[in-house]
């Protein structure tokens, strides 16, 4: 079970993620096997910009995991989103690997699963919407478990809007 959070506070953030899951569904390698919905949160650290859409997507893929990240940061670009040296600026696009099984990778390009998820109620709430038994492997506990207990007390509020296109 392979999961990406979906992140976007520039632009149309709806059509951002839809664009999203329709690069990542072009792949002949990729394909989409369930998606939470989306869910409106306040920005966590740099909190002087828009507020984010967030959700998480379950894939299955043959690709390696630095081959994935290397067509998710494709992606990420060709969305308009811009690299900045600062940390959590506001972008068109955030794609992160959330899990890829119970695989447990730490280097310097890349974190899987990503470091940061028990203590993020946006990412812990939609992946709950579509697979809340996952044992996350870095914690031995269940997104569900996880988003119960997590120190993230920030407010979601479900986004209705489902155009796909």
């Amino acid at each position: 079970m392979i999961l990406l959070g979906l992140v976007s506070n520039k632009g149309d953030k709806n059509k951002n993620l839809m664009f999203t899951i329709h690069e990542l569904a072009k792949h002949p390698h990729i394909w989409i096997t369930k998606k939470s919905f989306i869910y409106e949160s306040k920005p966590m650290y740099l909190i002087d910009q828009a507020d984010y859409y967030n959700m998480v997507i379950q894939i299955d893929t043959n690709l390696e995991p630095l081959d994935l990240l290397d067509h998710i940061k494709k992606i990420e670009i060709k969305s308009g989103r811009t690299i900045s040296a600062i940390k959590n600026m506001p972008r068109t696009l955030d794609i992160d690997i959330l899990a890829m099984d119970q695989l447990l990778i730490r280097t310097k390009t890349l974190n899987i699963p990503h470091i940061n998820i028990k203590e993020r109620r946006f990412v812990l709430k939609p992946w709950s919407d579509i697979a809340s038994n996952f044992i996350l492997p870095s914690e031995k506990q269940s997104i569900s478990y996880l988003l119960k207990h997590t120190s993230d007390t920030s407010k979601l509020n479900l986004i209705l809007e489902t155009k796909e296109g």
